[in-house]
């Protein structure tokens, strides 16, 4: 069996009263030492935790953060196929509507060159129909002169 502790007391007994001050002391000392260790030990383990939880916080802040983007960035994906389609649409009709006023102007134009071409035909019609008049005209004025 072990010793018991009740042999403290007989100890600080047999000191003196210069070496139980000195003993008290030293013990106090040693406490205080144990005590400061300890509070050390505890700050150095908080500090330590309080950077793991930092990096986590870092960590997680980094994951929200592209996990924000992404939802950002869908979302603005979404917007500009949604912006992409109605240009598309108005440009589409806008397209219909050039490609309608350029069926009217070639039906236009078609209908243009035919009264041109008719016009033309009526107006050479006429003026070979005045030269012919002409014609006839100056060689009945030359027959009575060339008859007599």
């Amino acid at each position: 069996m072990g010793k018991k502790k009740g042999g403290n007391k007989n100890k600080l007994a047999k000191m003196s009263e210069e070496e139980r001050a000195r003993y008290l002391q030293h013990r106090a000392d040693m406490e205080e030492e144990a005590r400061r260790r300890k509070q050390q030990l505890i700050a150095t383990f908080m500090k330590n935790k309080l950077k793991r939880e930092d990096a986590f916080a870092r960590l997680n802040l980094a994951k929200i953060n592209q996990e924000w983007r992404t939802i950002l960035r869908n979302i603005k994906c979404k917007e500009l196929k949604e912006e992409v389609q109605a240009v598309e649409k108005t440009c589409t009709e806008c397209i219909e509507n050039k490609n309608a006023v350029i069926k009217r102007l070639l039906c236009d134009l078609d209908e243009s060159e035919d009264l041109y071409s008719t016009m033309l035909h009526a107006h050479m019609e006429r003026v070979e129909k005045i030269i012919r008049k002409g014609s006839a005209g100056t060689e009945h004025q030359r027959r009575p002169a060339t008859s007599s």
